[in-house]
């Protein structure tokens, strides 16, 4: 309850800066196989007059493995909602490919072990390059957690990766310091979703 006054408070206080972008909620596995988790989101939405496109919902696989067909159904009612829906550090857990195609994601996150990785072994490379080809096959959005430097992101825009999150970009900082921060870095660009390139 805390995490959702939060979110939709920091949602509704960056819009009225002009600053609309989409947050995302880490769930965890006990929240998917809540039942009601769409009809709370939606009277909390309803209460804030926020859309549920400015919302993007993080799971990780294990979170999927508890109860499948129960998980499943919240997810598409999460969807047909509004919200995005994106799978958290992608490669660590242990769903099949069969079933990833099954998900209603948005979006794949890819492990920071993984951007690390990147440069440690032409595997490493290949494992990065193969999740992005696979979320673009699947038109998911591919985005690279733990970006750290320039060497790093350049590879993954190489790769096709389309969004990326890191100190690169910002270490965590309050919401007044955060609209500063946004402000000087967008003045004059049209908003995103993603603060990433």
């Amino acid at each position: 309850e805390w995490m959702l006054w939060v979110a939709m408070r920091t949602s509704a206080d960056l819009a009225a800066t002009g600053i609309p972008i989409s947050l995302s909620l880490n769930l965890t596995a006990s929240d998917f196989a809540d039942e009601d988790l769409p009809d709370v989101l939606a009277q909390r939405l309803a209460g804030w007059e926020l859309p549920a496109n400015r919302f993007t919902l993080e799971l990780t696989e294990s979170a999927l493995l508890a109860d499948r067909e129960k998980g499943l159904a919240i997810m598409r009612r999460l969807r047909e909602q509004g919200f995005r829906l994106a799978l958290d550090d992608f490669g660590t857990g242990y769903s099949s490919l069969s079933y990833l195609v099954s998900l209603p994601i948005n979006e794949i996150k890819i492990d920071r072990s993984f951007v690390l990785a990147m440069f440690d072994s032409p595997e490493g490379l290949r494992m990065v390059r193969t999740i992005i080809d696979m979320a673009n096959d699947l038109d998911m959005m591919s985005l690279a957690e733990g970006i750290e430097d320039v060497e790093q992101r350049a590879q993954l825009l190489a790769l096709g990766c389309q969004a990326g999150q890191g100190y690169l970009y910002g270490k965590p900082m309050s919401v007044t310091d955060f609209i500063d921060w946004y402000q000087a870095r967008h003045q004059g660009l049209p908003p995103i979703s993603h603060p990433c390139h």
